[in-house]
Parts: structure tokens; sequence; C-alpha cells
């Protein structure tokens, strides 16, 4: 069998890749929020950790199993505040004018997930990004800037169209679909106070396999995954406005108020009532003003 005339149509193109940057947050360690803006498109990735990332009217917690693009015209905020040490990954590009409607459209304020194969096209992209400030191995600067308009075919591929993978990504390892199944499973019981023991027993896995899950796929053990998890909602909550902090920490299984503004404070940096004076009434100003 011989393929010819293949198209050669470009329906993707990176115009520049014009920095990657790799930042590293201290572990527990409250840091001045980043303002993430500029006329260019930004990929966020969290390679360990969690981040906070604050838009103007919400906010999304990132984690190693997602990858956050900031569009031209978006100006966001990165909080970290978390019991692991938190290390983020960004690239700064440019699409040509050429580039389709449909694509950008696409990206515009994306969260898509990141599977093995996403997350190793990304790390290829950084690793011969820094080999051009290095040893320069031939070709190293295009091969960086194929690697991310492959990524970007990908998530495409993934999330925009009724196109399949590529062929040989199309494995999605089951252990990728066990980590969603344990985060929904937990919640559905955001209000428990679960252990892993109990996790293990109503997942049916054992306690080795679940500790490399979370380690690999978000950087910190389940329960501490769980304890965010809680803070997420409760600022959902908190955004929503219509409960108190008192009941907000009985909605969410704390036994008392004050303990839920101690995890509150030591996981945001923030006590309740400075994150509600932060994003209330109506979400005023750009969400990233410090408390």
């Amino acid at each position: 069998m011989i393929y010819k005339n293949l198209p050669h149509e470009r329906q993707l193109d990176i115009e520049r890749i014009l920095f990657v940057r790799i930042r590293d947050y201290p572990e527990n360690q409250a840091c001045t929020p980043s303002v993430l803006k500029g006329d260019f498109w930004e990929l966020l990735y969290a390679e360990k950790g969690l981040a906070d990332i604050r838009f103007p009217s919400s906010s999304h917690t990132l984690s190693k199993t997602e990858i956050l693009f900031r569009s031209p015209s978006e100006t966001l905020c990165i909080h970290t505040q978390a019991p692991v040490p938190v290390k983020l990954v960004s690239v700064g590009f440019t699409f040509p004018a050429s580039v389709p409607v449909s694509v950008t459209d696409f990206f515009q304020g994306s969260i898509l997930r990141a599977g093995s194969w996403e997350r190793r096209l990304l790390a290829l992209t950084v690793a011969e990004a820094a080999s051009c400030h290095t040893a320069s191995p031939f070709g190293a600067g295009q091969a960086a800037m194929h690697y991310l308009e492959l990524l970007l075919i990908q998530l495409i591929r993934n999330f925009g169209t009724d196109v399949p993978p590529f062929p040989l990504m199309q494995r999605q390892a089951d252990d990728d679909g066990l980590f969603r199944d344990i985060v929904a499973y937990m919640e559905e019981n955001i209000a428990a106070h679960l252990t892993i023991d109990q996790i293990c027993r109503d997942n049916l896995i054992g306690r080795t396999l679940l500790k490399k899950l979370f380690s690999d796929n978000t950087g910190c053990g389940i329960i501490d995954y769980f304890s965010l998890m809680k803070i997420n909602a409760a600022k959902q909550l908190i955004r929503e406005g219509g409960m108190n902090f008192s009941q907000i920490a009985e909605r969410l299984g704390y036994h008392s108020i004050h303990y839920f503004s101690r995890r509150f404070k030591k996981t945001t940096g923030m006590t309740p009532t400075e994150y509600a004076q932060s994003v209330l009434p109506a979400d005023a100003g750009d969400g990233c003003s410090r408390p």
C-alpha cells in the first residue's frame, strides 16, 4: 500500500515561541500573586502541586491533569498556597494572522485535560527550548515549535472535533480513567471524612497504587488533594454568596467554623472573609487584589 499526494495545507501554525518559563513556589509559603497579561497566548501547566488561577469573575485550581490557555485579551492571576511545593510551567507564543478563527476560538479560555501523551509533548517542547540555551543542538528551536504545534493539534483532536487522536496515542492509560473515577467519587463525598482505607475499599484499589496515582497526577497525597477539593468547593460557595461561613463549613463536613477557617487560610493564604472581600460583590475588580 502506498499513500501519495498528502495534503500540504497547514491548518495550525505557531508563529513564534516567546518564552518557556518554569517557576518554583516554596512549600507552605504565600507568594506574591503573579499577574499574567500580554499581547500573546500563554499555556499554563502545573507540573507539581496545584495552582489557583484567578480570572476576573472566577477561579480554577490547575492540576497536573490539565492545561490552561490564556488568550491575548485575558488577564489572569496566580496564587499558590498548598501543603506541597508548586512548579508551574508557562509557554508564551503567538499565532500568525493566517491561523483560522476556529483555532483561536477553540483555545480561548480553554482548560483541557492533559493525558500522558499531551504531557510528554509539553515536556519535549520545554526540553528543546531549554537546549537552545545550553548545547543548542541542530534544529532545537524548530523542534520546540513543532512539538508545541503537535500538542495543540492533539488537543483539538481530543476535544474540538470528531477526528480521532493520533493512532499511536489513542491508548489512554487505564490509570488515567481510574484517577478520574476516584476524583468523581471524592466529589460525590465532599462532605465526608474520607480515609485512605475507605477510598481503597469503595474503589477496589490498593493503597500503593492509590498513592502512586495521586502523586503522579497531582504531586501531592490523596488526603491533601481531598482537603484542597473541599477548599475549592468552599470558594465556589463563597462566590455564589448564598450561605454564610458556618453553613459552608457544615455543608463540607468541617467539625467547626474555626477549624474550617484555619484550613482555608493555610491553603489559600486568606481567611474566608478576606477571600469573600476579594471576589464580592459581583466579583468586582480583576480578581487579583491581595488580601
